[in-house]
């Protein structure tokens, strides 16, 4: 009950890790120092890091240790440098057990770290074990919620089960289950195994949305395959996502990549300077298999351009998940006008319609 003894041992246990833990990320990346081996040999590894994660990790039960790393944990953070996550190893070897693909994992880091301060349990399971259930999401407008130990449940049974041999279910009801047969699960699943930067960072956002969005992606996709198997024609969707913040076009048609490329990125740009959006995903599945082609990811910062108002001039709003109920297929018009044969590609493609989009 002494706060100074408290204090002291969290410093020991916790405080030093963690400032530890910064300094090393720091040096990461920050090439002005070198990194050695025991040897003195330098080791040349990819230093510069869009995010770094700190972790520490109690190796002893330590019931207090969210409360106290709220109340006595002093921390920074940067652009690079997230904020840290405290954790004891317990917590960790359930979290690599369930979500055992590295984008689910890496997922929920991210957003876990996010809210540090905007979430209150007990302990971190409680958390992990809201997160398979209802996916870990904070509407900006929420300042604050605050999780029960009886959430956990579900996740405490999988466990028994998965190690001890107990009756019951391995994986608990929620995101891991519910959409894994889907053309979304699959995307997701498709992603974890490219080794692709664009696409993954696709599938930090597609892991992000909430379950009615997915339902709409997942129709989405449907509708374009089965437009496709009507027609064999190109068909795509544009979907305005996080209040216009981001967006995903899908492509969806047989071309080669050197046409299907730079077509799609052309479509994207238009998109992502029509909205003012910070980033743009653009997919482009196989109609078929509906396995992905390739991706791309645009981020970079808005810059007025008379060219592109030019370009956008006449764009069909995207669809906006957060508001939309169903998919709307009629975007593709454009103000009513029909475009001719001979007509210039309105997907940007600059070649004539008949030889592109049409064909």
């Amino acid at each position: 009950g002494n706060d100074n003894s408290l204090q002291e041992d969290f410093k020991k246990a916790v405080q030093d890790a963690y400032n530890q833990a910064y300094q090393c990320a720091e040096y990461l990346n920050d090439g002005s120092y070198r990194l050695e081996d025991s040897s003195g040999k330098e080791l040349k590894i990819y230093r510069n890091f869009e995010s770094i994660y700190p972790f520490c990790v109690i190796s002893d039960h330590y019931p207090a240790l969210s409360f106290q790393a709220r109340q006595f944990l002093t921390y920074q953070s940067t652009k690079i440098i997230k904020n840290p996550f405290i954790m004891d190893v317990f917590l960790l070897d359930v979290m690599t057990e369930m979500l055992q693909s590295p984008l689910h994992f890496l997922s929920y880091v991210n957003r876990r770290v996010e809210y540090t301060e905007r979430i209150i349990s007990n302990h971190e399971l409680t958390i992990l074990s809201y997160h398979l259930k209802k996916n870990l999401w904070i509407d900006s407008d929420i300042s604050m919620i605050q999780l029960g130990d009886d959430i956990c449940a579900d996740l405490d049974l999988a466990m028994l089960t998965r190690r001890n041999g107990a009756p019951g279910i391995e994986t608990p009801e929620g995101i891991l289950t519910k959409y894994k047969d889907t053309t979304y699960g699959q995307l997701i699943a498709e992603i974890d195994r490219l080794d692709d930067p664009a696409t993954i960072d696709l599938g930090f956002m597609l892991l992000s949305l909430s379950g009615e969005t997915i339902e709409q992606i997942n129709e989405g996709i449907d509708q374009l395959c089965k437009l496709h198997k009507a027609d064999g024609k190109h068909h795509d969707l544009t979907l305005g996502i996080d209040q216009g913040k981001t967006g995903l076009t899908i492509h969806c048609n047989r071309d080669k990549a050197n046409v299907a490329g730079p077509r799609l990125e052309n479509h994207c740009e238009k998109r992502k300077y029509a909205l003012k959006a910070d980033t743009w995903f653009g997919l482009c599945l196989d109609p078929v298999s509906r396995k992905i082609k390739f991706g791309l990811e645009l981020k970079f910062g808005w810059v007025q351009s008379d060219e592109m108002d030019k370009a956008t001039k006449d764009l069909p709003k995207p669809q906006n998940l957060k508001n939309c109920g169903r998919v709307n297929f009629s975007t593709k018009r454009r103000n009513g006008k029909k475009i001719g044969r001979n007509d210039p590609c309105p997907c940007g493609s600059q070649k004539k319609y008949k030889k592109c989009c049409l064909v």
